[in-house]
C-alpha cells in the first residue's frame, strides 16, 4: 500500500534516514494462536521501524523488557523482505520472510512480521494504540 496524499509526517513510515516509534499491543487472532507450537509469537507493546537507503530495521518491543525480536531488510514502500531476524537474547539468525505495513483513515495502524529460518519461525503483529 502506498502513502496516500495528505497523510502526516508521524504516521509516514520513513524513507530518509530516521526513525519512528509507536505504541500499541502484539495481538494474534485464535486462529493464528494456533501455530504458536510451531511459530513463536513476539509479545510486544511498542514497535520501531528505521529506514536508510531502502534498508530497514522493525524492532518489537516491550518497554519492561527491551526489545523481543527485530526483522531487518530492504524495504520498498510499505513491505519490508526479510534478511535477518535478532532475538532479545541477541541471537541473530539469517531468515526469509516479509514485514508489511497497514494503514486505517491514512495513519499507520498495523505492522506485521512473518520470518523463517531453518525450522524456526517468528510472527509479530503489532496493532497501534488508537488513544
Amino acid at each position: 500500500m502506498a502513502l496516500s496524499a495528505g497523510a502526516s509526517a508521524q504516521d509516514a513510515v520513513p524513507e530518509a534516514p530516521s526513525s519512528m516509534v509507536l505504541s500499541g499491543r502484539c495481538q494474534y487472532s485464535d486462529r493464528v494462536a494456533r501455530f504458536r507450537h510451531e511459530t513463536a509469537l513476539i509479545l510486544c507493546d511498542t514497535v520501531s521501524i528505521s529506514r536508510e537507503q531502502g534498508a530497514a530495521t522493525i524492532d518489537f518491543a516491550q518497554r519492561s523488557w527491551g526489545s523481543m525480536a527485530r526483522f531487518s531488510g530492504d524495504m520498498a514502500g510499505d513491505r519490508m523482505t526479510v534478511s535477518r531476524v535478532t532475538l532479545r537474547n541477541g541471537a541473530s539468525f539469517a531468515a526469509t520472510g516479509t514485514c508489511e505495513t497497514f494503514r486505517t483513515n491514512r495513519a499507520l495502524s498495523t505492522v506485521s512480521c512473518l520470518a523463517r529460518a531453518g525450522s524456526r519461525s517468528w510472527a509479530a503483529n503489532f496493532l497501534r494504540s488508537r488513544l
